[in-house]
């Protein structure tokens, strides 16, 4: 089951990558990256660490010793392992600039939508507008999929954001529900 669940997915690389969204990918990283977990913990020693999937913070307060980490980090992982780190998204960094973790810019005390998800909600409310008045789609479906979104944004402090587009979907779906008041009161 495994190897046709590998080898439907196509990417660049042969042999290479895992399909993003896929339930089987989540749990794939999980058992893969163990191994990352016990180096991290047992050997390297690090008291704070965190792991999701494939995202993972490593906090400490002195750069150099999470510059040595990156290196033997980056090692085992291409030694043990035979993946790495991506290049673009690893850095060391001081916490009060915020952390971006799991669509989020986390900071001491609150959290933020990135940026990139704010705006991808706005064009999902676009385009609902031009499904649903050409009938291919309906409201209903329209409607779960912006409560989905709608559940996630709620771990950030969104909540003047969540209000406004509240407003906007259900102006959009011409709805007297009431949905703003009975989301935002939760």
């Amino acid at each position: 089951m495994i190897k046709i669940i590998l080898k439907n997915h196509k990417t660049e690389i042969a042999g290479k990558g895992m399909p993003i969204g896929n339930l089987t990918s989540q749990f794939f990283a999980n058992v893969y990256l163990n191994e990352l977990d016990q180096f991290i913990k047992h050997q390297l020693r690090a008291k704070y660490y965190v792991r999701y999937v494939d995202d993972f913070v490593i906090l400490h307060r002195d750069r150099k010793t999470l510059e040595k980490l990156k290196v033997a980090i980056d090692e085992f992982l291409s030694g043990a392992l035979k993946i790495e780190l991506h290049p673009d998204k690893t850095r060391i960094i001081h916490l009060e600039k915020g952390i971006t973790l799991l669509g989020f810019r986390v900071f001491y005390y609150y959290r933020l939508l990135k940026r990139s998800n704010a705006r991808r909600i706005i064009k999902r409310l676009e385009k609902f507008r031009q499904q649903c008045s050409n009938g291919d789609v309906k409201r209903e479906d329209a409607s779960r999929s912006f409560e989905g979104w709608f559940a996630y944004a709620e771990f950030a402090n969104t909540y003047n954001f969540r209000r406004r587009l509240t407003k906007e979907f259900d102006d959009l779906l011409s709805e007297s529900s009431g949905l703003a008041d009975k989301r935002l009161s939760s």
